[in-house]
């Protein structure tokens, strides 16, 4: 018998590969409106890395172990390859109560990882992403699913993966769209915007999407940082709620009548990987599955990812909805 899920999350698991290092700078690029800051090595140098360390990623299997901690009945559509790595995610996914009821195994490609590249000053990081296997992913789903979350879809056949998405009418997508989704534009995102109930970006991702319309490529650039500005473009292709994160300077949200703003918490950081994947799993079980608020999911997807950010690593240490909620008083 098919089984029913509050969530089924869609994209891509890896194994991330995290180091730190001194040797890096942060290099003010603000002239350039997508790519405002960079991070910079030494051409042909030796880069000593302080310490490094492996764990879990990809992101939809961030958000799953997001929403399975908070209480939801979770699987993820993810595809792995068939090796120790492939095998290392499904275990943990077993270990974070989420079901491989559509986890997909390749013989043929192996299965994703990242090099996560951290400057030790600032936190912040780089990651060079190895898709592999994600690249090959299918849609394959039965049973009754409540809400899609979909993240980065990699490949050729992203569209028909989100085709098969938005065919399943009786469930609701979230939505936070990865560098191949960017790349197409909002003219090309159309159909999907339009059945899309949240639609997640960061501010450099909303950008992307705003400038790739002619009439917008050359606004100022104090223009489109500012939020509101973006929502109003955005929410002419149908999102019902956007949410837009902006690292430390938090996270800023509109429902096409009223803007919300959410400061970010303060914790210390040790690792920046999955903070935004904390988040909008956060939001989206939040506002769609607990408490249909938007002020209420703002807080608790900043709980979250504030205590995502003390910790090595996009899963840990996630919180369970009792402890996220004893925070929120």
């Amino acid at each position: 018998m098919a089984k029913n899920f509050d969530v089924v999350t869609v994209g891509g698991a890896a194994r991330d590969i995290t180091f730190y290092t001194k040797e890096g700078k942060l290099i003010n690029n603000s002239g350039d409106p997508l790519r405002q800051k960079m991070l910079g090595f030494e051409y042909g140098a030796k880069i000593i890395v302080e310490k490094s360390f492996a764990t879990f990623g990809g992101g939809a299997a961030n958000a799953a172990v997001a929403f399975s901690r908070l209480g939801l009945k979770t699987a993820a559509l993810v595809r792995v390859g068939d090796d120790d790595e492939g095998r290392a995610i499904r275990d943990n996914f077993k270990k974070n109560k989420i079901a491989a009821d559509f986890v997909q195994t390749d013989e043929k490609a192996k299965t994703g990882f990242s090099f996560i590249a951290t400057l030790t000053s600032a936190k912040d990081h780089a990651a060079f992403l190895y898709r592999g296997a994600n690249d090959n992913l299918k849609f394959a789903v039965h049973g009754l699913v409540d809400w899609f979350y979909v993240a980065s879809l990699s490949g050729a056949g992203w569209r028909k993966v989100m085709d098969a998405v938005i065919a399943k009418k009786e469930t609701r997508l979230a939505w936070n769209p990865g560098n191949v989704q960017l790349e197409a534009g909002l003219s090309g995102l159309k159909k999907y915007l339009a059945k899309t109930e949240i639609l997640f970006t960061n501010l450099d991702e909303a950008i992307q999407l705003v400038t790739s319309l002619p009439k917008h490529k050359k606004v100022p650039i104090g223009w489109l940082n500012k939020p509101a500005n973006l929502f109003k473009v955005l929410a002419d292709f149908g999102p019902k709620i956007m949410v837009i994160t902006d690292g430390g300077r938090g996270a800023y949200a509109f429902d096409g009548e009223k803007f919300y703003y959410q400061k970010a918490l303060s914790k210390k950081v040790v690792d920046t990987t999955g903070a935004g994947d904390s988040f909008c799993s956060s939001f989206t079980a939040g506002y769609a599955l607990y408490y249909g608020n938007i002020v209420k999911a703002l807080k608790l997807g900043a709980i979250n990812s504030a205590y995502n950010l003390t910790g090595i690593g996009a899963q840990d240490p996630l919180l369970t909805r009792a402890e996220a909620e004893r925070l929120m008083k």
